[in-house]
């Protein structure tokens, strides 16, 4: 097997990892739980594209939480046109934890615990 085939193996045989976020719960309802995998070079290619020139750091953790979330049977959460009420209404400082633990790898030991 070749080093792209072991990386590409290794990716798609990582579990999804959560991350709760009660910021986001209302009174009596569930969990917010938003699965993902870490970002790949690809995805950040894809979201500086997506981002115009001059646009906030902001706007990008919004872009990257919207590519990333994902409920637990794997599907988006969001969808491309969701950014302007994402930007209106979701808490920045959730937003940007959100982008943070997306962009980090976290080790197997700890992907394996969620």
């Amino acid at each position: 097997m070749s080093i792209i085939d072991t990386i590409e193996a290794a990716y798609d045989a990582r579990p999804m990892d959560r991350v709760r976020v009660p910021e986001w719960e209302v009174k009596d309802g569930p969990e917010m739980m938003i699965y993902y995998k870490p970002a790949t070079q690809h995805e950040l290619d894809v979201i500086n594209k997506a981002v115009p020139d001059g646009a906030t750091g902001s706007r990008w953790n919004t872009q990257l939480v919207i590519l990333k979330s994902l409920d637990e049977s794997g599907r988006r959460l969001f969808s491309d046109k969701d950014i302007t009420r994402l930007t209106q209404k979701g808490y920045s400082a959730v937003i940007s934890r959100l982008a943070r633990v997306m962009v980090a790898v976290p080790s197997m030991e700890d992907a394996e615990k969620n």
